[in-house]
């Protein structure tokens, strides 16, 4: 067949075709990241990339447990799905009104979907062999994955009597695509004048489990069998070819931001909306780019950039759930216990925080001290108020739970749930509901602005006066990531910090935009202000002949008036480490701008999330811990709070253990260089080796044994 004559197609498909000649599936030259200002700013996109390389760089090392490694694969094409599905989507967007890239000044958003490409060529080749070397690993210790298929009727005969519910669909090449769900498997199949998708209902059931052999476990992708076997699928076509594919789209949500009494309808209509975006990637599992792979994109009306095409199985999220197999747990890491710190068990929580602050430091130490926390709030006939912000957390949650059961004991209970928050949208909107059902006043959503803050406030009678007790915390209220996410929390009653609290909730339930505080920062208000006099104060103090000393742990760095305010401290001479775990868009290292600044990245078998900011303020060593980053959403879209720790015990021990012992991590760092890249931090021959997450682990569950929280109480 000549698809050229085909109606269904434009000049546009002759451009591609003629694109795709030239094109390889990767160029494996590193290269530098883009510079804006001229040289002073690295692209926000392009550092993401380079940090979803050094998670590959986790599933490609021979030295993590094989699981852990495929985990750590799966986790590279999870994050690049969500990359395209909000950050390329907006690209896109940006492509087609011309316009330059906001965080680069007269860089083209164009030019800026060429490099994507070509990262995302190179990264996923890279993946492809990582996850040939790693399905032979797994075969080598008892866990098969069938991915290719060779004739073998057994085999085949196992198959079908197990295959699942699966929807085909026949059209003429001249008819429109059927409706494709984003994410989801399908599989193409070429005819001469037709063709065929395959649909697999289920994302799980594309795994299929098939008989033990022996002791070694046996799956089969089904998507690739389907492929191999359309033949005998569609007996009496004639088969061209047959490939699995997928589609993204852009998960943008388009609503109102002006009218607040309808928000709640409009975030849900969005969502359900999502499945009529347009997409922004069609990737193809196949040995080579093929006619049926060019005439699904010039169906889908995509151009070149948007292609993709890789000799690896999609959708690695379903084969993590071999995770979880219970019988191959020494191809995990050993599993964790987080603890409950000694200063709190066996003791009245409300008389623990009463006596002294408590730092929590998850997963090491255990999420149940935040339940307790407001299962006691709930329960406690003293406790009159109960305040809470949610921005994510599980279907099943003792949190909310706790929130309605205090109602139930007559306490007055108002919460916050974000339903703005991506991908978590209907499970919120779901408690949102619940909550009001159960008596809780739910404060109206906030429409032009997302409330990210982590925030309890518990008010207890107490000897005739109200007290409040905090938690302050710089994660999610969720039970799952908390023991997949490093974060801090903070359990105090500091007067001065329930009373900034309160007004906070008070000015967030009033819709106020403008706040000013004098113990915490806060957005919308002196959040960016803040930081920034903090900075410029390091700067003082050393031309002053001071010591300005400056560390920061955060997930990115964006902000271009707070890196230009460190590049001025580190011009002065201010000694600044940063903590950053993804993107970074400040160059380290320039001889004249930021020779004073290291940036570090620590990527291991958690996911680095706290953000904690330490200032050494001529020997006051103020630290700030928030769950703010430095980018402008953090500081101008979003309800945030930087806030203190008063106490000189935690404070020592945040700069002396946690910052100090990330900084000097030598097992699962990366450093970032001044061109861009990133460099493995690796042991010196005589110094020993630091892996700071395995470090924390060991101190809490050995009660904190040998630290200045040895024996507190």
């Amino acid at each position: 067949m000549n698809f050229q004559k085909n109606q269904h197609f434009t000049p546009a498909w002759r451009s591609f075709s003629e694109h795709l000649k030239n094109l390889g599936t990767s160029s494996h030259k590193e290269l530098p990241l883009p510079l804006s200002k001229p040289g002073r700013l690295f692209n926000r996109e392009l550092s993401w990339l380079e940090f979803n390389d050094r998670v590959l760089g986790e599933a490609a090392n021979p030295t993590v447990p094989p699981l852990e490694r495929l985990r750590f694969a799966a986790i590279v094409s999870s994050n690049l799905d969500e990359f395209f599905m909000v950050r390329v989507a907006d690209v896109v967007r940006r492509a087609k009104q011309q316009r330059t890239h906001s965080h680069l000044a007269n860089f083209s958003a164009q030019r800026l979907l060429t490099q994507i490409r070509d990262h995302v060529l190179r990264q996923k080749s890279q993946q492809a062999q990582v996850v040939r070397d790693l399905l032979q690993v797994l075969s080598n210790e008892g866990i098969r994955i069938y991915s290719e298929f060779p004739p073998d009727p057994e085999l085949d005969q196992e198959i079908r009597e197990r295959l699942p519910d699966l929807k085909f669909i026949i059209r003429r090449n001249s008819e429109p695509l059927p409706p494709l769900t984003s994410e989801r498997i399908h599989v193409f199949v070429r005819f001469v004048n037709s063709n065929a998708i395959i649909a697999i209902e289920e994302r799980s059931a594309r795994l299929l489990s098939l008989n033990p052999a022996g002791t070694t476990l046996r799956y089969a992708l089904l998507e690739r069998w389907l492929a191999a076997r359309a033949s005998s699928l569609f007996p009496g076509q004639e088969v061209i070819e047959a490939f699995p594919f997928k589609i993204i789209r852009d998960a943008d949500l388009r609503y109102r931001p002006d009218d607040d009494d309808s928000i709640e309808e409009q975030i849900i209509e969005a969502v359900q909306g999502r499945g009529r975006a347009r997409v922004v990637r069609l990737e193809v599992d196949a040995p080579h780019y093929s006619e049926g792979a060019l005439f699904l994109a010039s169906s889908l009306r995509l151009d070149s950039a948007m292609l993709y095409r890789f000799d690896l199985p999609l959708d690695l999220r379903t084969l993590a759930r071999l995770y979880t197999l219970d019988a191959y747990q020494t191809l995990k890491y050993p599993p964790i216990t987080p603890q409950i710190p000694p200063i709190i068990e066996g003791r009245n929580i409300f008389d623990v925080i009463r006596a002294r602050d408590v730092l929590l430091h998850h997963p090491y130490d255990s999420f149940d001290v935040i339940v307790e926390f407001l299962k006691s709030a709930a329960r406690d006939p003293q406790v009159t108020h109960i305040t809470h912000t949610m921005y994510r957390t599980s279907k099943e949650s003792p949190i909310m739970e706790a929130l309605k059961e205090g109602v139930r004991r007559g306490k007055k209970v108002t919460a916050y749930i974000e339903i703005k928050a991506r991908f978590d949208e209907l499970n919120n909107v779901r408690w949102a509901k619940e909550l009001r059902q159960a008596g809780v006043k739910v404060i109206r959503p906030l429409a032009g602005y997302k409330v990210h803050c982590k925030m309890t406030q518990v008010v207890r009678h107490e000897d005739g006066q109200d007290v409040s007790y905090l938690h302050l915390g710089t994660g999610n209220y969720h039970p799952g990531t908390a023991k997949q996410y490093t974060d801090l929390g903070l359990l105090t009653c500091n007067p001065e910090l329930g009373k900034e609290i309160k007004y906070y909730f008070q000015g967030m339930t009033a819709r106020q935009t403008k706040m000013n505080f004098n113990v915490i920062m806060a957005a919308p208000g002196n959040l960016h202000h803040g930081f920034v006099k903090l900075i410029k104060a390091e700067t003082e103090i050393q031309r002053n002949g001071g010591k300005g000393h400056i560390i920061a742990k955060m997930n990115s760095l964006v902000d271009p008036n707070i890196i230009e305010a460190l590049y001025e401290a580190s011009q002065a001479g201010v000694k600044i480490e940063l903590l950053v775990r993804g993107i970074c868009c400040l160059r380290p290292g320039i001889k004249g701008m930021s020779d004073n600044i290291k940036v570090v990245s620590v990527v291991d078998r958690f996911l680095e999330h706290s953000r904690v900011f330490y200032f050494r303020a001529d020997g006051a060593k103020k630290i700030y811990l928030s769950s703010a980053d430095w980018m402008p959403r953090n500081f101008y879209a979003r309800y945030e709070v930087a806030f203190p720790i008063k106490d000189a015990i935690l404070k020592k021990y945040i700069r002396e253990v946690i910052l100090a012992n990330s900084l000097a991590d030598n097992d699962r760092a990366w450093l970032l260089l001044p061109d861009g890249q990133y460099k493995r931090v690796t042991p010196s021959s005589s110094g020993k080796t630091v892996r700071s997450q395995f470090l924390f682990e060991d101190l809490a569950r050995n009660r904190y044994k040998g630290t200045i929280l040895q024996g507190r109480s």
